[in-house]
């Protein structure tokens, strides 16, 4: 099980979740599911400004992701 979150990067998410499937598939898991949870009380603010450009604003982690794999022998 690993928990991930989905991060944005110059305004394109990278599918972290995705990603890390992929990754336990190709080293022989298999994916069983994956959980999607709200990150309720987090340290980190709800918007930030990647791009410096005063006013301009983009969303943070807001969801955390469970990847739920199994190893098959």
């Amino acid at each position: 099980m690993f928990v991930v979150g989905n991060r944005t990067v110059k305004g394109t998410q990278l599918p972290t979740d995705i990603i890390c499937v992929e990754m336990l598939e190709s080293l022989g898991c298999h994916h069983i599911e994956t959980r999607v949870r709200l990150i309720g009380n987090k340290r980190m603010p709800s918007q930030n400004s990647p791009t410096n450009i005063t006013g301009a604003k983009a969303p943070t982690m807001r969801y955390e992701y469970i990847v739920v794999c199994k190893r098959i022998w």
